[in-house]
């Protein structure tokens, strides 16, 4: 099976780290990728604004050495949204792995006036009703950074997950102050899961970097199976 690059979550509002700083700014991150506790290859994710008001957040990921037999040498995604009282809409989704044929590309469109979405996930037929707060598997990274930021903390969300909508939970699993290669920083914990899963994805977000996962883990159980570490960031 192919490891899953997106990161699926981020988490709750921190007092006065970040009185006052109640909107998303922009950013570019880059993380390195470890496989099993070896070096995998490298991501980065761009938060940017547009012209016309609406939101990309973007995430290119690419194998190094070896792993480039075993999963996609590049894998591209983007997210388009907007933001309606508060809330994240996503309007459109797509993903690339950058191979020849197209059995590993989405397209997928979020029609709100008609209540469906609709498009291809690797090569079946997406077509499914809306639900109130459905996302992408990107852009629930950002709501869940806009929700911290506003001084809500998230239980759930739903999102479309290729051709299904699956529902995850998140909870608290302490803080930890974490060294990275651009400093140190305070972190809240948090684990997104799919309801009564052993298994999760594990984020230590900087409340001083607006919530930025600064390190994030998937776990089986106890096995890390791939983890990501920060390695710069512009804002």
């Amino acid at each position: 099976m192919r490891p899953r690059w997106s990161l699926a979550a981020l988490v709750l509002a921190c007092g006065s780290a970040l009185a006052g700083a109640m909107e998303l700014k922009p950013f570019t991150a880059s993380y390195s990728i470890n496989w099993h506790g070896l070096a995998a290859g490298s991501t980065e994710l761009k938060l940017e604004q547009l012209p016309d008001g609406r939101w990309s957040y973007s995430s290119h990921s690419s194998a190094h050495g070896l792993f480039r037999l075993a999963m996609p040498a590049e894998l591209a995604s983007r997210s388009l949204f907007r933001i309606e009282e508060g809330q994240l809409v996503p309007e459109r989704f797509t993903a690339d792995d950058g191979a020849t044929s197209d059995a590993k590309d989405q397209d997928i469109t979020f029609d709100w006036a008609a209540a469906r979405v609709r498009g291809v996930a690797e090569r079946h037929k997406v077509d499914l009703p809306t639900q109130p707060g459905l996302l992408d598997t990107l852009s629930v990274q950002v709501a869940l950074m806009n929700e911290l930021l506003r001084g809500r903390t998230p239980a759930r969300f739903v999102l479309l997950d290729k051709d299904r909508i699956k529902d995850y939970v998140y909870s608290a699993e302490g803080h930890e102050r974490l060294k990275t290669d651009i400093g140190e920083y305070d972190t809240m914990i948090y684990r997104s899961a799919r309801p009564g899963s052993d298994n999760g994805t594990w984020f230590w977000c900087a409340p001083e970097l607006g919530y930025l996962p600064l390190k994030v883990e998937r776990r089986d159980g106890d096995d890390v199976q791939w983890s990501m570490r920060l390695r710069s960031v512009q804002r």
